[in-house]
């Protein structure tokens, strides 16, 4: 009976089965073939619908016979509407291609960025694309860390650091991705400028938190970003020009696919020498994509990025050599094993160097790292109906750290390998119209310490109306590498794995939030959040006689605490009387507690900001003409102020002033505030039909002196309080050539 019982069912399931119908496709950009990221597909009229994935890839199951209007949606582009009919059992192959918009001067009615019949959950998100990225007025030239840095969330430390402090995390608790490969430290110019080169870079998405188990090893947030596939249907390219650097990005099509190359150097080191200025330093950096269309079921890509900055001073018998840099590469697989199974497979590999020397008197010190790591990793998404999907997949990495300091001519070695692997599930399920639920699992393993770690995420999404939605998430998180940060200087912080004597890092989230899109003019997100720490890692400053600097353990290097941050984040999107940008606004709170630290009593970390306001506002004076606008406020930042002064002698008997430090950071710096503005040109190169920007941009406007750091002249008695400034009154000013 209970066989019969269970073939009947199978044959019933197997019949709906053949009933149903599915459709399927790629969703490009009609003038370069490019894939569509995160564009809406829905059938009109109903309630079916879903996202494009990474690779522009959709699928609409379960269909029962009849004709259909499927509509095309991304914002920017005209929406597309095809007819189809689906007789029993079809599986319809269907591809659309999108045009761009026309700019218009009247005021513009926009659709929801975002169509609220998607299966997935990701709280938190901020997605870009490179046209954003560039409307923000940048310091010399456009920065994708610094764009990111005018989100709600997103703090930073000074005008002159670039690291990303997402929700009272610290940078090396961000999972940054180059087409799906680890990049450590994405810095150039000690801290000043990011890696990536925007010429090169398709789609940015940021989750700040809550995200789903497809990601892992980081405790606060993942940057996923996407180079461009390069241009399948005709030769073109762009040159910038700024006080900095020169680029120049190249893309076109072969019989096969496509093929993207980018490159960009700064020329510092000439400005010097015509200034009669000696500081010899100068950066890189370049990417590099090729695409290949095997078939309609298959495609395959080869992607390398490579950056390096390098300083070689010497002056007054003193020797100084800084080198260092990133180089990746990734070789990415797509297969359709069927209409519903979605298969992504990736081999890759990252290093960063970095390579610090200093010689006086023939004497040499120095300290080199250097993190290695080799990865494969499988992502399949599987959608048997249009209410329910999965996705599941592994990742198992190599990863190899090497440190060496050189003290006095002497070598001290220190290696640290192990393997990392992980298996994630997430199922999503739309429990009725309007409630989707989202659960998943992520199983970790790490084999320096055998250290495993099972991670549960939970989402839920309630759609209230069409144009308000609420969510609530919950995850654990956990992370397997530190990082030492040297003073802000980027270029020598140093990397370590945890072992047997070092537990690994968790964090725990929890997010509501709540989305309003009136599909029109604008868009609000509104999100609290509440993430505990446990076993997160505080760089051991001192250190004993006796201790050997080799073969060091990261319980030499690292001591374990706790901590917690909290706060809300609000983001305002508009599309109104000719203006187009983002309001945001971050109220957080972040605290540690560390064993051996600070006497074991709770501080504020630097990053910490109470308030955090960003205004970010493009607005089209005329088809040639735009002017965008930048304002930033954030509320002063913790630092430790001395109470008193002391007289030290050393062995020769000369004579120190030191401070005496007084409770650790419990005072604030002054409040920061700065606005930026940009007036930009379109126009054709002289006596040619090539498109072509010019820009001015000044910076720090009203040259408000935000204090960078605060220190004392201790030759003066009384002790008087030096404060160092950030970015000046800073005009620039460039062009861009599209050809």
């Amino acid at each position: 009976m209970k066989k019969l019982i269970l073939l009947i069912l199978l044959i019933v399931l197997q019949s709906g089965s053949l009933l149903a119908g599915t459709i399927h496709g790629f969703v490009r950009e009609k003038a370069n073939k490019e894939p569509v990221i995160m564009g809406n597909v829905w059938i009109k009229d109903t309630n079916i619908g879903t996202t494009t994935n990474m690779k522009g890839y959709y699928v609409l199951p379960t269909l029962s016979p009849g004709t259909y209007q499927v509509c095309f949606r991304y914002i920017g582009f005209k929406t597309e509407i095809k007819n189809v009919t689906i007789i029993n059992g079809d599986d319809l192959t269907l591809d659309a291609e999108l045009e761009v918009e026309a700019i218009q001067m009247q005021d513009v009615v926009v659709e929801a960025e975002r169509d609220k019949r998607e299966l997935d959950i990701k709280p938190s998100q901020i997605a870009m694309q490179v046209p954003q990225l560039m409307k923000i007025p940048a310091v010399v030239e456009a920065d994708l860390f610094r764009s990111l840095q005018m989100l709600p969330g997103v703090a930073t430390l000074s005008d002159f650091s670039a690291g990303l402090y997402v929700r009272g995390g610290s940078p090396d608790q961000n999972l940054i991705l180059l087409d799906h490969i680890d990049v450590y430290n994405p810095n150039h110019m000690f801290g000043f400028f990011s890696t990536f080169n925007t010429d090169a870079v398709k789609s940015v998405e940021l989750l700040k938190g809550g995200y789903p188990s497809q990601y892992g090893g980081r405790l606060s947030s993942v940057l996923n970003v996407v180079n461009k596939e390069g241009n399948r249907e005709e030769f073109q390219g762009v040159a910038r020009l700024s006080l900095l650097s020169a680029s120049t990005t190249l893309e076109g099509p072969w019989k096969h696919g496509s093929w993207m190359v980018s490159g960009r150097r700064t020329y510092l080191e000439l400005a010097e020498k015509l200034a009669n200025f000696d500081l010899p330093y100068y950066f890189y950096d370049g990417h590099a994509k090729f695409n290949w269309d095997i078939d309609p079921n298959n495609q395959a890509s080869i992607s390398f990025y490579a950056g390096n900055d390098v300083l070689d001073l010497s002056s007054g018998g003193t020797d100084i050599k800084l080198d260092w840099g990133n180089k990746t590469f990734s070789s990415q697989w797509t297969h359709l094993f069927s209409s519903r199974l979605f298969s992504h497979f990736v081999f890759a590999g990252s290093r960063f160097d970095s390579d610090t020397k200093v010689k006086f008197d023939e004497v040499e010190f120095g300290i080199k790292n250097q993190v290695s790591d080799v990865a494969l990793k499988g992502m399949l998404t599987y959608t048997p109906t249009s209410n329910h999907s999965m996705d599941f997949g592994f990742e198992t990495k190599f990863v190899d750290f090497d440190l060496k300091y050189r003290v006095v001519d002497t070598d001290y070695l220190n290696s640290f390998e192990g393997n990392y692997n992980c298996l994630f599930l997430q199922d999503n399920y739309r429990i009725t119209p309007l409630t989707i639920l989202q659960t998943g699992i992520r199983v970790d393993h790490y084999t320096d310490g055998n250290y495993v770690r099972f991670d549960p995420r939970v989402s839920l999404k309630r759609i209230i109306t069409d144009e308000i939605n609420v969510t609530a998430s919950t995850g654990r998180y956990h992370q397997f590498l530190n990082l030492v940060q040297q003073g802000g200087m980027s270029f020598a912080d140093m990397w370590f794995p945890v072992d047997k004597t070092f537990k690994p890092g968790k964090a725990d989230h929890y997010i509501l939030g709540f989305n309003y899109d009136n599909k029109r003019t604008f868009a609000i997100s509104l999100e609290g959040y509440y993430k505990k720490y446990l076993n997160i890692a505080e760089y051991r400053t001192y250190r004993a006689a006796d201790e050997d600097i080799e073969n060091q353990t990261a319980a030499q290097n690292f001591l374990s605490g706790t901590g917690n941050a909290y706060g809300m984040d609000v983001y305002l999107r508009n599309n109104l009387w000719k203006f187009e940008g983002w309001l945001g606004y971050s109220l957080a709170w972040t605290k540690k507690q560390v064993d051996n630290f600070n006497y074991g009593l709770e501080y504020y970390p630097t990053y910490d900001r109470r308030h955090t306001f960003t205004l970010i506002e493009d607005y089209r004076l005329s088809k040639k003409w735009r002017l965008n606008i930048a304002f930033k406020y954030g509320s002063g930042q913790p630092y430790t102020e001395a109470t008193a002064r002391y007289a030290v002698a050393d062995q020769e008997g000369r004579i120190y002033n030191k401070t005496l430090d007084g409770k650790m950071n419990f005072y604030r710096l002054p409040d920061y505030h700065r606005l930026d503005i940009g007036l930009f040109y379109n126009t054709h190169l002289m006596f040619t039909k090539l498109p072509m920007e010019a820009y001015i941009q000044i910076i720090n406007v009203y040259n408000h002196k935000n204090v960078w750091f605060r220190d004392y002249d201790l030759a003066k008695n009384p002790a008087e309080v030096e404060d160092f400034s950030q970015i000046p009154f800073l005009p620039t000013f460039g062009y861009t050539i599209h050809f």
